[in-house]
């Protein structure tokens, strides 16, 4: 064989080898991976943003972290002011921001307690009336007038309402029993009338 012979022979094999390469690497660009039970090669899914799975969260659809920061500060607002008479109630308001009716000035101790949910809006509005004046006369009048079946403070502090039996409604005169209860607590005071709300319902 002569020098010219063998060098067409060399670019022969050498085109062959090349043109297998690329088939290989054709073939090797279009195969997806292959699902079992599934005669043809697919491409994988690729998931949107939209399609992916929800993440576990223990906010339900009707309330937001926000919302429960917000119930969480007005439970805890509540629960350290229990029992102090200057407080009337605490009020979430649209579910966006807290009012806590105060009877007197802000003190150190509330004070405390609103820097410690700074970044939520709550407010102090100013009670006309003491609370714990209102409940400790409702309490009385629970006590020494059979008449009377339910008692409270409105959550502003702005009165008491009492709420008398049903059936002396036809006999009574509201004005005069208001201005009576009125004038011994020295606060206004509602008059109602209707049962005693039963146990469980």
């Amino acid at each position: 064989m002569t020098a010219s012979d063998t060098g067409s022979e060399s670019m022969r094999r050498l085109s062959i080898a090349l043109m297998s390469l690329g088939l290989f690497a054709t073939s090797c660009a279009g195969a997806g991976p292959e699902i079992p039970g599934d005669g043809a090669a697919r491409p994988s899914p690729r998931l949107t943003t939209q399609e992916l799975p929800p993440s576990s969260s223990s906010v339900g659809p009707e309330a937001s972290p926000a919302d429960i920061t917000i119930s969480h500060a007005a439970s805890e607002l509540s629960r350290e002011l229990a029992g102090d008479d200057r407080l009337a109630s605490v009020e979430v308001l649209e579910g966006k921001r807290i009012v806590v009716h105060w009877h007197g000035p802000v003190d150190s101790r509330l004070r405390d307690l609103l820097d410690r949910f700074s970044k939520i809006q709550i407010s102090v509005q100013t009670s006309s009336c003491s609370p714990g004046q209102l409940r400790e006369y409702g309490s009385e009048l629970l006590t020494t007038d059979p008449a009377v079946n339910i008692v409270a403070v409105a959550p502003d502090g702005s009165h008491l309402r009492v709420t008398l039996d049903e059936s002396l409604k036809a006999i009574s005169d509201v004005t005069s029993l208001e201005r009576k209860y009125s004038d011994a607590v020295g606060c206004p005071v509602k008059v109602e009338f209707g049962g005693v709300m039963p146990i469980g319902g």
